[in-house]
């Protein structure tokens, strides 16, 4: 059976403790010093801990807004890419659904001549073996 009896000696509290083999003598003020030496170390080393995690989590809250970045960067510049193909594609487009008839008519309006007899000449050339040499040359080649 364990008993507790609380003493003061002199300006100082201690507690005997009585377990039946053996008496132990617990000083008041040093235990609770004791104790709160002990809770200010646990709340220091939470705080510690809650600060290195946050820490922790900045840093990698830092890097991922880096990779994001730089997929953002990535995604802008193929939105560029696109924006400029599709520009290139609707002009092509535009280039085909234009008729011969309606080029024809629209130069004629802005007053396109054409040229007189006089203007016009017409010659003839001799087969030229360079040309030819060359053609097959390239043909050779692959080209």
């Amino acid at each position: 059976m364990k008993v507790t009896m609380d003493y003061v000696v002199g300006n100082t509290a201690i507690q005997i403790v009585n377990t039946g083999k053996k008496v132990k003598i617990v000083d008041v003020e040093k235990q609770k010093k004791k104790r709160k030496f002990i809770k200010q170390w646990i709340i220091a080393s939470a705080a510690s801990l809650v600060l290195i995690l946050s820490c922790f989590q900045i840093v990698r809250m830092e890097n991922q807004e880096v990779l994001l970045n730089k997929q953002v960067y990535k995604l802008a510049s193929q939105i560029d890419v696109l924006e400029k193909e599709n520009l290139a594609l609707k002009k092509q487009e535009a280039d085909v659904t234009i008729s011969y008839d309606d080029l024809f008519a629209r130069a004629k309006s802005l007053g396109m001549k054409f040229p007189t007899n006089y203007q016009v000449q017409t010659y003839t050339v001799e087969k030229s073996t360079a040309v030819r040499l060359y053609g097959e040359k390239n043909h050779k080649l692959g080209k």
